[in-house]
């Protein structure tokens, strides 16, 4: 959903951009839009695959226990079901709520996985993020982008600080919305 809106947005605001030469404050200038490809940057920059390489680790190991584990259950279910026209209905009852615990407690785990591995990425990317939007900022003022978007999904990266219209559209809201405001209440008197 956010995707969609995000993409909406930033679709209409390259459209305005795009058909609208004379956009801030009068002045006649042109838009330069550039894309970044930032899963490639990554990827390919020294920093990016050292980082990478880390966290590939990280998730290697952690798919390894949950290997492990899946084994073991795998092993007790198996186990289980040759031994099960012997047991009594007592003891089989207890070897599904072992089952099932176990189950409960892989699903635990797996989950607890991917939360480790979105907060290790997190928290190893974030210092090479920074150090890229100061350097994208940078390239864009240096080479008079107006915008930066992201190519591989919705995103700015930078907006020229002459292409914000946030402030002149509030305030052209709040004329339009006065102004619809005083014939509703001619019309009420």
């Amino acid at each position: 959903m956010c995707k969609k809106v995000c993409f909406l947005l930033i679709s209409m605001v390259f459209f305005v951009l795009a058909s609208t030469p004379v956009l801030y404050a009068g002045k006649a200038t042109g838009v330069k839009i550039g894309v970044i490809d930032m899963q490639k940057v990554v990827k390919h920059s020294k920093a990016g695959k050292k980082v990478m390489e880390k966290l590939n680790k990280k998730f290697e190991q952690l798919q390894k226990e949950l290997r492990a584990d899946q084994d073991n259950i795998k092993a007790f279910k198996e186990d289980f079901e040759k031994k099960a026209p012997l047991l009594s209905e007592e003891a089989k009852a207890e070897k599904e709520r072992q089952y099932k615990k176990m189950l409960r407690d892989f699903k635990q785990k797996s989950d607890d996985a991917q939360f480790e591995m979105r907060k290790a990425e997190s928290r190893n990317m974030a210092p090479i993020l920074k150090q890229l939007e100061k350097i994208v900022t940078k390239m864009a003022k240096d080479r008079h982008y107006t915008i930066i978007l992201e190519k591989n999904m919705p995103g700015l990266y930078y907006v020229a600080p002459n292409a914000e219209l946030t402030e002149d559209v509030v305030k052209a809201y709040d004329r339009v919305s006065a102004a619809s405001s005083a014939k509703q209440d001619k019309k009420g008197k």
